[in-house]
C-alpha cells in the first residue's frame, strides 16, 4: 500500500496536534506521560516510562516516523497498554536508504557512532570515510573498532593509525580470543547513546552479545562461506540500557547509513582535515582538484594528509550537483 500523501495544511495541523500534547497548559496534561521508544514494529511500539516499566503501545496515525531512541508523549489505555500521541524533536537522527531511494530513520537521539570493521569481509575504506562524514555532520563521537584482530590485519592497523588516529578518531582492536580487548570498548560506551554500524559479518551482534550477556534477544549469525557476508540477524532496531551507564541501539543488517543528498559544503565539512584548510585556498570557488593555490591539494601532495582520503573526498565532492 502506498503511503498517503498530505498537503502543507494537513502537515501543519499534524505539527500543532503533536505540539499540543507537549504543552504544560494542556487540560489533559495529567494523562500525558514521558516515554522512551525501546523498539517499534509496524504501528506498535514498546515504550519505557520514567520508572523503567515497559508498555506496549499503539501509535497515533499522524506520527509517521518513530524509532528506537525517540522521546515521546504517551497516554494509558488499559493495563500495561498505551498509545503514543506525540514525538519530541530529535537531537540526532540516523537513517538508511530504502528500496525507493528515500531516507528512512532507524535510530534517534544517539551521541556516538561505532563503526565496526574486520579483516573479513574485506575492509572498505570509502565506507569508513562515509561514516566519518555522518559523524561530523551530526556532531557525533566516532569510534572505529577493528574486530577479529586474531586474523591477519597488520596493514589495516597501520592505515588506521597513520590516517584516522592522526585525525583524532579513536581506534580500538577487539577479538574473541582476548577477553580483555572488550574492556576498553565497554568503557567507551559509558554515558553515551551508541549505535553500531558496519557491513554484515564484521561481528556487530557478537560484540553486543558480549557487552550485554544478560540480554537473550540478540541473535548472532554465521558468516556465509560463499559470500563472506553475514546473514541479517536482527529484525528491528532496539534500545538497550548498559549496566555501567549509557545505552546502545542495535540496528538490523545495515551496510550504509545516509543523510540523503549532501551539498558541497556538507561533503567538505565531513572531512575534518580538509575543512580546516579550505578557507586558505587562493580562490573562493576552488574545486580542490586542479585549481591553482589549493591548500587541500597542497597538503596531500606534501604528504601532510592522506591521498586515500583525498581520493574519496573528490569522488563524493564531484557527485554533488548543487552547492549551498
Amino acid at each position: 500500500m502506498s503511503k498517503r500523501r498530505i498537503n502543507k495544511q494537513q502537515s501543519k495541523r499534524i505539527e500543532l496536534i503533536q505540539a499540543s500534547y507537549q504543552q504544560p497548559s494542556n487540560s489533559d496534561q495529567q494523562d500525558n506521560y514521558a516515554g522512551l521508544v525501546i523498539m517499534r514494529h509496524s504501528r506498535h511500539a514498546v515504550i519505557e516510562d520514567e520508572q523503567g516499566n515497559r508498555i506496549h503501545s499503539s501509535i497515533r496515525p499522524h506520527i509517521d516516523s518513530l524509532v528506537a531512541g525517540d522521546r515521546v508523549i504517551w497516554q494509558k489505555e488499559g493495563d500495561n497498554q498505551g498509545i503514543v500521541v506525540s514525538r519530541l524533536d530529535r537531537q540526532s537522527e540516523l537513517g538508511k536508504v530504502d528500496g525507493r531511494g528515500n531516507v528512512r530513520a532507524v535510530a534517534a537521539n544517539i551521541t556516538q557512532l561505532i563503526a565496526v570493521f574486520a579483516p573479513k569481509p574485506a575492509m572498505t575504506w570509502p565506507l569508513l570515510d562515509n561514516y566519518t562524514i555522518i559523524a561530523e555532520l551530526l556532531g557525533l563521537r566516532l569510534l572505529i573498532v577493528l574486530n577479529k584482530t586474531d586474523l591477519h590485519c597488520d596493514d589495516i592497523k597501520i592505515q588506521l593509525q597513520n590516517i584516522y588516529q592522526k585525525l583524532d578518531y579513536r581506534v580500538l582492536y577487539t577479538n574473541n580470543q582476548e577477553s580483555q580487548s572488550y574492556l576498553c570498548l565497554e568503557d567507551c560506551l559509558k554515558n553515551e547513546v551508541s549505535v553500531f554500524v558496519g557491513q554484515s559479518g564484521v561481528g556487530k551482534s557478537s560484540l553486543i552479545s558480549t557487552i550485554l550477556p544478560h540480554e537473550d534477544t540478540i541473535i548472532t549469525g554465521e558468516i556465509s562461506a560463499s559470500s563472506e557476508l553475514g546473514c541479517h540477524t536482527t529484525s528491528n532496531s532496539r534500545y538497550y540500557h548498559l549496566p555501567n551507564g549509557g545505552a546502545l541501539i542495535d540496528s538490523p543488517g545495515v551496510r550504509e547509513f545516509s543523510l540523503g543528498q549532501l551539498a558541497k559544503k556538507d561533503t567538505l565539512y565531513g572531512f575534518r582535515e580538509f575543512r580546516r584548510l579550505a578557507h586558505q585556498c587562493k580562490f573562493r570557488n576552488c574545486n580542490h582538484l586542479n585549481s591553482p593555490g589549493c591548500e587541500i591539494l597542497r597538503s596531500v601532495e606534501s604528504g601532510e594528509n592522506s591521498s586515500q582520503r583525498y581520493d574519496n573526498f573528490i569522488k563524493l565532492y564531484a557527485q554533488v550537483v548543487t552547492s549551498q
